[in-house]
Order: C-alpha cells, then sequence, then structure tokens
C-alpha cells in the first residue's frame, strides 16, 4: 500500500468501489481553473474536441470519444490552468468534484483511479495504451475504482499475458522463464535480457523458476 504524507491532501469522502469511503483529495490547479472558468470557457473548448454522437468511432456505441492529443498511456490530454489534466477527468470533476487520489482500505491507503466501466463490460478488450474505451470521456462512463478493483477490472493480467515478446523482441517462449516471488506474485523474465544478473528476490527462491509458455 501506499505511503502518504497525509498533511498534503485534504480529506472527504467518495464513493470507491460502489460504496462511501474515506479518500484524500490533492490540490489541483486544472480544477480550480475550471471551477472559475478561467481561460477560454474550458467547457467550450472542452466540447469540441469531444465526438459526442452515438456509434463512436472509437469504442461503444455510447462513449464520447476524446479527438485531440492523448497521453503516453492512451488517454486523452487537456490543458488548463497551468497543468495538463486527463480528458475523461473534467467533466466528470464538473459533476462530482476533483476526482481522489487516495482510498483508505483494509490495508491503508491505496491508490485511486477514474475507472472506464466502458472498458470493464469489453471482455474482448486486453487493454494496454492501445484500448479505446480510453479516448472515452462519457461521465456516465466512469466511476471511482480502488488500484486493486481497477486492475481485477481491467483485463490487466489478460493484456500482460497475451504479450508473447519481451520488450527488447525477445521470444518468450524460446528465452523466457517464470517466476513466483515470495509475496506470490508470477512475474515473467527474459534470459538473454537478465542474463549475468540476479535479481536480490530470486535469492532462495529458485525452485520456482519455470520455462515460461
Amino acid at each position: 500500500m501506499a505511503q502518504v504524507e497525509i498533511d498534503l491532501y485534504t480529506p472527504s469522502f467518495a464513493e470507491v468501489d460502489g460504496r462511501s469511503q474515506a479518500v484524500l483529495i490533492p490540490e489541483r490547479r486544472w480544477y480550480d481553473a475550471l471551477l472559475s472558468g478561467e481561460g477560454d470557457q474550458p467547457i467550450e473548448r472542452w466540447n469540441s474536441k469531444v465526438f459526442q454522437d452515438l456509434n463512436s468511432p472509437t469504442a461503444s456505441t455510447d462513449c464520447w470519444t476524446w479527438t485531440s492529443s492523448r497521453d503516453r498511456d492512451g488517454y486523452g490530454s487537456f490543458s488548463l490552468g497551468g497543468q495538463t489534466a486527463r480528458a475523461h477527468h473534467i467533466l466528470w470533476a464538473v459533476e462530482h468534484g476533483s476526482p481522489p487520489a487516495f482510498v483508505f482500505g483494509r490495508n491503508g491507503w491505496e491508490r485511486v483511479h477514474l475507472g472506464h466501466l466502458c472498458h470493464d463490460r469489453d471482455e474482448t478488450c486486453e487493454g494496454g495504451p492501445s484500448c479505446l474505451h480510453r479516448r472515452c470521456v462519457n461521465p456516465e462512463h466512469l466511476a471511482l475504482q480502488s488500484q486493486s478493483a481497477n486492475v481485477r477490472a481491467g483485463h490487466g493480467g489478460d493484456h500482460q499475458r497475451s504479450k508473447t515478446q519481451c520488450p527488447s523482441g525477445h521470444a518468450y517462449a524460446e528465452s523466457g522463464f517464470s517466476y513466483t516471488d515470495p509475496s506470490g506474485t508470477t512475474r515473467r523474465y527474459c534470459r538473454p535480457c537478465k542474463s549475468g544478473f540476479r535479481a536480490p528476490q530470486f535469492v532462495g527462491s529458485r525452485k520456482h523458476l519455470a520455462v515460461a509458455a
């Protein structure tokens, strides 16, 4: 769980994972500018970058598609108040307030995401930066999710398991191996990339090594 300096945030309550929970909300210049209407009518400018007709060209038919710039993770980007915000946060924030950064759960503070429900319902989407649902800015398709719930709902594991090559292009089937760390998490490594490197977490656990399929 995350280590949080609580004094840097405003405590509040919000509906995360479908129930009201204690949250921490950071200061955001873009949200202050949104409330004040600072700089060229931000909502009108935001609307001009959105395809809101039915039959969205990129995801579910009722998605609102962001048509302007996107960040490296595939989410829409919107500049406001001297900051760059994720585009799907803007209209959601108008209706619900500034999104929290952390939620307090059974194991302490955990990060919060504004998850895409349209993606969660689409079992054919593997996730990742190319996920077309990440361009959706329809506030009806969004909900606050804890980090763990977001990972479970977002098919993140499916996206990782579908990879057949390491980031350097080596085939996992030929040169990879899987490793179960002491916490029980299974990870995949590439022999050529890890040659000569023995990570501290391998010590005492080599019986868990297995060739990756």
